[in-house]
């Protein structure tokens, strides 16, 4: 992945972040995988992934992840971009379905890609 910001946590006005401990352990990491650059790999006829890389967030155990599949047309019709599978702390993994012509003619075609946020503990 490519673009990657790493923010350490604090605690917020009232404290709760602090409050629940060890918030300068906390990290929310973002990238994308950029348009027009990402590996989508063939799953099946109408089926793509990407693996994306967290190795410079540097967690410490799985974080919370939310994504976006971004692109220039039809992002709209597919389906999966927002579910996230084997995630560990250094990668995970997203499948997009397209119905109705190749995924991955019209995944690179219309450079889709994925922009994610994650958030977990680095200590």
């Amino acid at each position: 992945s490519s673009g990657i910001n790493a923010e350490y946590g604090d605690s917020n006005e009232d404290g709760v972040e602090a409050r629940r401990g060890q918030s300068h352990c906390l990290r929310t990491c973002t990238g994308t995988t950029g348009k027009g650059s990402t590996d989508w790999v063939i799953y099946t006829g109408s089926g793509v992934y990407t693996d994306i890389s967290l190795e410079e967030c540097g967690f410490t155990s799985r974080p919370n992840i939310v994504t976006t599949l971004n692109g220039d047309n039809f992002h709209w019709k597919a389906k999966g971009g927002s579910a996230t599978y084997f995630v560990e702390t250094a990668s995970f993994r997203v499948y997009v379905h397209y119905r109705g012509a190749s995924t991955n003619f019209v995944a690179t075609k219309n450079n889709w890609s994925i922009t994610w946020v994650a958030v977990g503990y680095i200590c």
